[in-house]
């Protein structure tokens, strides 16, 4: 049998794509080369079927249609966080197409009384409706709450599915986020909606990476990155819908 010198705190590292193992030999021990040989083609085995398989679902998603609407105010349109989202559904393989009905300061509640807002609701066969609430300051929640119930009372005509939106506290208010937090998750059980939960996750990744700028110079919208978490997020709850599907 085949064996590797007895090195004293050697490391040998075999490394297959994203695969890597360490075997560590002491001047007690020797590692038999016929045993490394078959641990490393388990490894490269292990790394082809993980590969076939992320090719698999590839196929499965490229090419699809998704379709997509964005309905809120500013702290959607910013930074074109859509496209953002769409950029990110197009990489895994979704042919997306995404649509905005975004004002500045806007309530869902306002949205309910456009008459544009309902109809391009029940006839522009969209997948996922994201409804994002006012958030700076937030509430009353009982007025996003009956936007909320109305905008999915469409939706669910449409076939389509509902997203909540949750956005985050302005940057001095951080104490206020539990508060968006509750209600955002509140409306979502009530109505069956996915929850996209950006506003926690906002506060969780700033205090992970305080290195990174979230907020606008205003402390209140979202910067580029921040942008991109909640497209990230947004994307990932939907994607997650889509797997269950």
């Amino acid at each position: 049998m085949l064996l590797f010198p007895c090195v004293i705190r050697n490391t040998i590292e075999c490394a297959f794509h994203e695969y890597s193992i360490v075997l560590r030999m002491t001047h007690r021990g020797c590692f038999p080369l016929w045993r490394l040989r078959t641990l490393c083609f388990d490894l490269d085995c292990a790394t082809i079927e993980k590969k076939e398989a992320a090719e698999s679902a590839g196929r499965k998603t490229m090419g699809k249609k998704l379709r997509l609407l964005f309905i809120g105010n500013s702290h959607t349109y910013y930074n074109d966080m859509p496209l953002m989202a769409a950029k990110k559904a197009r990489a895994a393989g979704y042919d997306c197409e995404v649509t905005m009905i975004a004002h500045g300061g806007w309530f869902l509640a306002q949205h309910v009384e456009e008459p544009d807002v309902r109809f391009d609701i029940l006839f522009g066969n969209y997948d996922y409706v994201i409804l994002q609430e006012h958030a700076h300051p937030f509430g009353p929640e009982e007025k996003f709450f009956d936007a909320a119930r109305k905008l999915n009372a469409w939706i669910r005509e449409a076939n389509s599915t509902p997203v909540i939106y949750m956005t985050w506290a302005m940057k001095e208010e951080e104490a206020v986020q539990p508060r968006m937090t509750k209600a955002h998750q509140e409306i979502a059980e009530e109505i069956g909606a996915l929850l996209a939960p950006v506003g926690e996750e906002w506060w969780q990744y700033k205090k992970n990476h305080p290195e990174i700028e979230m907020y606008a110079e205003d402390g209140a919208h979202a910067s580029p990155a921040g942008s991109d978490l909640a497209a990230s997020c947004i994307w990932e709850t939907i994607r997650a819908d889509l797997e269950k599907k």
